[in-house]
């Protein structure tokens, strides 16, 4: 061990020694812990492979040029172009996932890329007047101040280099990196003296990210006061002050906006002990964890969140954006060392397989933004110079730490709180633990004790709260008593040799996970894994909802593999982390047949049957290759998808498609909306230029989808085997949203 790592880790020690005095566990360094042969080590590789292949001269060109230095290599592309407002963001989380992946793999090549990269921005620094560094120049500050355009996020890029900077130095011990950063702390807090409360409380309105958790990180490093009192202007209390008085005031802001500003109340509970910011984090997990969640641990729509319990109506394309996940696992972590609780062990298990594992795409290691929870959607990865989305940050970082969390310690003994292939080093115990596992293909995990002398000791397992059907455990072969309910640890406390043995087998079984708000919508859960259903449409099943193995059975020989039985057609289910360029669902209704519900919906099956005898084309909004095939233009047009169902419009703008018709008989247009479309919209549709109607659609059928036919008059399709359909929006107006359009022959 270099000497600079050396006094960081006697620091650091020092610190957790002063901080930890009143947590309940605490989490082993990354470098303690090695992933062993299994899927996580797949996708660690993969996503090493990735950091390698990236050209820091690329990374640092912006960075250089902003300088005023020679800056050599292309422009990436993306969210790092050189006239992206969030320039430089992803370069920070880099630099993390370089100093992650150090500590998780020993890598020292991309150690040395890191410190090389340090010694780059010092330079840029020294060059920019010894305490700035950005991507980008000094006036966008002067923007924000005066909130005259202010740019898109420029604290949360400032957030991401330096957090990047403290995690070289805490993890590799670059000591230049601490000097870059409290330069950088030092310029800001110019800045931030020099204006009023007024003035800082209005700029706290635009994205910050975790400022406030990589300057208590760094007070908790330097014992500055200014470090400290720049972090407490982070902590912004029009958001924080309800929290800490457990008042719910979530609804309809920003997710991945807010977890980061209570992961830095929760630092400040930690370096400073005020119980305050401690209650504030934990009512906040409390109201994202336990009625915002989806059953995969992810959360959001469209990167917002709506009501307590009130998710059926949010499935979409744009569920669980990845950084959500990230954030509320690293959330997770800081809970469970406060109080050891297995529910936070619970919903970290939950996150990491559903909503972290499989947003990685194998091989490549290319990341997901989103991870559609709608029927008949794929996910969409990123490119490896072209995107950079903060989900891209996030998910390096995710990919250079999955042996994150798996264990934690206290005084008496270990806690294991995941089941992953993984060897850990308790040096201070003398102890080697070697995790063997295949887990979730495997129901169960072993034990293997290393030792050098014996230890006493407690081994506290698991036993999840989906471990309904028991848990059994042997030592060295023979069972013991370790009596643990679901959601509760098994303890073996004995004294520990070389060669000792421990096996856990878990049964596993289906269960569901209803909606708050419709128990009959459901995604379907074998053990803590989620299953997701091969469909290309939307689709329900005729069953028990509270009883998937009653409606699905398992393949044999296809590990975590199973198929509908008794439904109209057969669906394969497979885990969502496995899910790569498919088409899928995670929920689907579940209903009873014969009921209310049943019979609505195969009257509305006839509907459409006897529509699709009418049909002459139709275009599917939010379809890439219907739409294409249907010459979409338009103009400030978007699209999406609600309820398992695309929609396309247009906010002061239109939108069109090319769609068939027939030369020599009347046609009809037929256009489904969603009827609880707010605001209130109003729009005219053309057929080849000519007005045939205006739409207003203002919560005209409230939690329901209903159609308009419209009739063609013959003069516009005469003669014509295709006819454009154009949705204008009136000034101030939205056009749309148009979930189906179609064009009908005449009733019989």
């Amino acid at each position: 061990m270099a000497a600079g790592t050396i006094a960081v880790a006697v620091a650091l020690a020092a610190m957790a020694a002063q901080e930890g005095a009143g947590m309940a566990a605490c989490a082993f360094d990354l470098n303690r812990v090695r992933l062993l042969e299994g899927v996580c080590l797949d996708a660690q590789e993969a996503n090493r492979k990735y950091l390698h292949d990236l050209d820091p001269e690329r990374l640092l060109r912006n960075f250089r040029i902003t300088a005023g230095l020679e800056a050599p290599g292309e422009p990436l592309g993306g969210w790092e172009k050189p006239d992206c407002e969030v320039r430089g963001h992803f370069v920070g989380h880099y630099l993390s996932a370089c100093a992650l992946m150090y500590a998780s793999a020993g890598d020292e090549e991309l150690k040395a890329r890191g410190d090389a990269m340090v010694a780059e921005f010092a330079k840029c620094q020294e060059a920019l007047g010894g305490e700035y560094l950005s991507a980008y120049p000094a006036a966008f500050w002067d923007r924000l101040e005066a909130m005259e355009k202010p740019p898109w996020a420029p604290y949360y890029v400032i957030h991401k280099i330096m957090a990047g900077l403290y995690d070289m130095h805490t993890l590799c011990g670059n000591d230049q990196a601490l000097d870059v950063l409290e330069g950088m702390a030092a310029y800001f807090e110019n800045r931030y003296d020099g204006l009023s409360i007024w003035e800082w409380d209005r700029l706290l309105g635009v994205e910050f990210g975790g400022m406030a958790e990589v300057l208590y990180n760094l007070y908790a490093i330097t014992q500055n006061p200014a470090h400290r009192d720049l972090a407490h202007a982070f902590d912004r209390a029009v958001f924080l002050g309800p929290l800490a008085l457990e008042h719910d005031n979530l609804t309809k802001i920003h997710a991945n906006t807010h977890i980061p500003e209570v992961i830095g109340a929760a630092r400040r509970y930690e370096v400073l002990g005020d119980e305050r910011y401690r209650t504030a984090a934990v009512y906040f997990w409390e109201r994202v964890a336990g009625v915002r969640m989806y059953a995969t641990g992810g959360t959001s729509e469209a990167e917002f969140w709506g009501d307590p319990n009130t998710l059926a109506a949010t499935l979409s394309t744009k569920n669980q954006e990845s950084c959500t996940s990230y954030n509320m696992l690293r959330l997770t972590r800081h809970l469970f060392e406060w109080t050891a609780d297995p529910r936070y062990a619970d919903f970290y298990e939950r996150t990491y397989f559903n909503s972290i594992l499989g947003t990685q795409r194998p091989g490549d290691g290319m990341l997901a933004y989103f991870t559609p929870l709608a029927c008949g959607h794929q996910r969409t990865f990123g490119t490896p110079c072209d995107s950079f989305w903060c989900c891209t940050g996030t998910g390096i970082e995710s990919f250079s730490k999955l042996g994150d969390s798996i264990y934690f310690h206290d005084e008496d003994g270990l806690y294991v709180n995941l089941f992953v292939a993984s060897e850990l080093d308790w040096r201070e115990k003398g102890l080697r633990l070697e995790q063997v596992t295949r887990f979730p293909e495997e129901e169960g995990t072993t034990f293997r004790f290393h030792l050098g002398r014996s230890v006493k000791l407690a081994l506290r397992v698991r036993r999840p709260y989906w471990a309904t059907e028991g848990m059994e455990v042997r030592v060295n072969g023979e069972a013991v008593r370790a009596e643990a309910k679901p959601g509760a640890y098994a303890v073996i406390e004995r004294r520990w040799r070389d060669g000792d043995e421990v096996q856990a087998d878990v049964p596993m079984g289906l269960h569901a996970s209803p909606m708050p708000d419709d128990p009959e919508v459901v995604a379907v859960v074998y053990g803590p894994v989620v299953l997701a259903g091969l469909v290309e449409e939307p689709v329900y099943f005729v069953g028990d909802a509270a009883d998937p193995a009653a409606w699905l059975a398992p393949v044999a020989d296809k590990p975590l593999t199973f198929v509908t039985k008794g439904q109209r057609a057969a669906v394969t289910f497979i885990p969502l982390n496995r899910v790569v360029e498919e088409r899928y669902g995670v929920y689907f209704p579940v209903i009873e047949e014969g009921g209310a519900r049943h019979r609505a919906i195969l009257a509305e099956e006839e509907a459409a049957r006897r529509r699709a005898e009418r049909a002459v084309d139709r275009v599917a909004a939010d379809d890439p290759d219907s739409e294409k095939a249907h010459n979409l233009q338009g103009d400030k047009t978007a699209a999406g998808a609600w309820r398992g169902k695309g929609w396309r419009h247009a906010p002061d703008g239109w939108f069109s498609w090319d769609l068939a018709v027939l030369p020599d008989a009347p046609m009809t247009l037929v256009c489904v909306y969603w009827g609880d479309d707010v605001p209130p919209r109003t729009f005219d549709i053309l057929v080849d230029g000519t007005k045939i109607a205006t739409q207003s659609l203002n919560r005209d059928k409230p939690d329901a989808f209903f159609e308009v036919e419209y009739a063609i008059p013959e003069a516009l399709t005469k003669g014509k085997n295709q006819v454009s359909v154009r949705f204008q929006a009136h000034q101030g107006n939205t056009a749309g949203g148009v979930f189906e359009c179609a064009v009908l022959k005449p009733a019989p």
